[in-house]
Order: C-alpha cells, then structure tokens, then sequence
C-alpha cells in the first residue's frame, strides 16, 4: 500500500498529515529516509517516525469535529462531501448519523462490535446538544421532554433539558438524548413549535470536542477507548 495510507492506519493522523510527515523526512522505511509519496510499503518493510516504531493498528478510533454540510454516510452517489473524505483513506465508519447541519462530536472506528453496541438503545449512551431555537423555551419544557414527546412515526422520544438560556426571541437549550433516534433533537423541538436555528453535539459517551477546530479530528486515547468499551459492557483482555 501506498506509504500516507500505511502511516493512517498505524493511528498518525490524516493523509495529508501523513504525507506532510513523509516531505519533511521524518519517515524511515528499512532505515533509509523516505520523502517520496509514491512509495508503496508491505508488511514486511520496517517504518519509523522519528525514530519509532509504527505499525498498522488492529482497530482504529476517531474525533472528529464534524462541520456543517457533510453527510455521515460512507457512500454518496450525489456527490455530496461526507465526514470520511476529512479523514482520508482510513477504512472508518462514522459511530450513529449527525444530519448535514448539525455539528460536533463524531465518533469513527472499524471496531465493529464497539460501533454496534455504542449505537444500540440498550446501553442508554448519553449524548448532549446545545441548539438554538427560534422563541422562548419555557420551564416546564422540561418537564414535558422528561415525559416524553410525540415526534411521529409512532416514536416518543425522552430527554433531559439541563439548560435554558434566553436572547432576545432565540432560546439556548443544552439537552441530553440516550435514545439515539433519526434526527431526534429537530424533531422533538419541531414537535414543541420551535424550529431549530443551529445544533452542535458537544458530547458522545462523555467523549468532547475541545481543542478540535471544527473539520478537524484526533485519534481517541486508550483511556478514552477504554471508558467507551465500559460503557458498553465489553470487556478488556
């Protein structure tokens, strides 16, 4: 394989920060420096960087800051950006779907029983939105989305308003969701009478987005990865 996607797959970032790796010398294959971007590797070949031994990684774990406008599928006949394009040429799939204009914390892995179970409204994983809404939410909002609201196709979803904050006719509400629904937050608040101006996931299993430029992403650390498996029940070898 082609030496950036090597360097992906051993967890060191984006193709482009990959090959900016490789152009500034600071990948070794077989003890000599290698700058090219066309150089292909194998299993056999030994890589560094800077001096340290890199190898492809069984399962890969992803942050990303997802910006508004991408679509969370991994195929895409209409040529439409997706969130795996900001990743490069990493076999990742996105954990559950943010719809096009919601943005924050994304979650991406090949860990296929981590991704299922993260996703399953059995283990109740928390997530929390902050959005913004057209009109003045009320106190008793919260109350209401506790009990449950009816966003159609026979779907009541339940929820958790820790915060309501007021500007001017918009309201500021931080919410969080554990069931996991197609486009739950917007139908909920559609459901109210509040249409929804903007919505940022700000977290995913406990798991933020601070420092992450929005586009940008990071490699989850095993400490993060372990809570996560926690979480879910699976347990460490």
């Amino acid at each position: 394989m082609r030496l950036n996607r090597y360097l992906a797959l051993c967890g060191l970032g984006s193709r482009r920060k990959c090959e900016e790796l490789i152009l500034t010398g600071q990948v070794n294959v077989n003890d000599s420096i290698i700058t090219g971007l066309a150089t292909q590797v194998d299993e056999s070949d030994r890589v560094t960087v800077d001096g340290r031994n890199v190898v492809p990684q069984k399962y890969i774990y992803f942050l990303l800051n997802k910006p508004a406008g991408y679509i969370t599928t991994v195929r895409e006949q209409f040529g439409r950006d997706k969130v795996i394009d900001l990743i490069g040429d990493v076999p990742v799939k996105p954990v559950g779907r943010l719809d096009t204009a919601t943005t924050g914390v994304l979650l991406l892995t090949n860990d296929g029983e981590l991704l299922f179970r993260l996703t399953h409204p059995k283990y109740e994983i928390a997530r929390v939105y902050q959005g913004t809404v057209l009109g003045i939410v009320t106190e008793e909002f919260k109350n209401v989305v506790a009990n449950g609201v009816d966003i159609g196709d026979g779907q009541i979803a339940h929820g958790r308003i820790l915060e309501i904050r007021y500007q001017q006719a918009y309201s500021r509400i931080t919410l969080e969701l554990k069931e996991g629904m197609n486009r739950e937050v917007r139908r909920i608040f559609e459901a109210l009478g509040h249409k929804v101006i903007s919505l940022d996931r700000v977290s995913f299993a406990g798991i933020q987005y601070s420092g992450l430029e929005r586009g940008q992403f990071r490699a989850l650390t095993i400490t993060e990865v372990d809570r996560l498996k926690a979480q879910v029940g699976i347990i460490q070898h």
